[in-house]
């Protein structure tokens, strides 16, 4: 009896086959045809991936680096440099990049020796840029000097705008208004 099932089944099996890939065959040359005689514009997928906030922070502090490090070796003094340096707040674990003009540090070095002598009162950053006002003028002078004579520095001031627009719009989509 099993051995009457296995000639019966198997020449079922290849009939079904064989006809199934005669009728495949048929189907192709028909599309073939179909598409032949009326072709179809091709259709274009873009896919825009949308970067993370650490990203957008990362390409960000990168974009500042490039500023100072351009605006570094084209400024008239190296007491206008623009340094960043990481420092690690009191009470955290976390590096805070922080950037400031070599003019500030320097003044905040003074300050800080004098007081350490017993020379002059306590001070704070408010005091510190109070102090350094005339200077905080040249720079924002040098900035503007160069910006209206460097298409480059222009270039790269108008992307680290929009990448920090980007971040803030994302931020915003994430955890709400600030």
């Amino acid at each position: 009896m099993i051995r009457l099932l296995h000639k019966l089944f198997i020449p079922c099996i290849l009939i079904g086959l064989t006809t199934s890939t005669v009728s495949a065959q048929e189907s192709d040359s028909t599309d073939t045809t179909i598409t032949a005689s009326t072709p179809r514009p091709i259709e274009e997928i873009t896919v825009v991936r949308q970067k993370s906030l650490a990203r957008l922070r990362l390409r960000m502090d990168e974009k500042e680096a490039e500023i100072y490090n351009f605006f570094n070796a084209n400024n008239s003094s190296p007491r206008l440099d623009i340094i960043c340096t990481n420092r690690r707040p009191t009470g955290t674990h976390l590096l805070k990049r922080e950037c400031e003009p070599r003019f500030l540090k320097q003044l905040r070095v003074e300050k800080t020796r004098d007081g350490g002598m017993g020379i002059g009162a306590g001070y704070n950053q408010l005091d510190l840029v109070g102090w350094s006002a005339q200077d905080f003028e040249n720079l924002q002078n040098e900035m503007l000097a160069l910006i209206a004579s460097s298409n480059e520095f222009a270039r790269h001031l108008a992307t680290l705008v929009e990448l920090t627009e980007n971040y803030e719009t994302h931020y915003r989509a994430i955890f709400g208004p600030r």
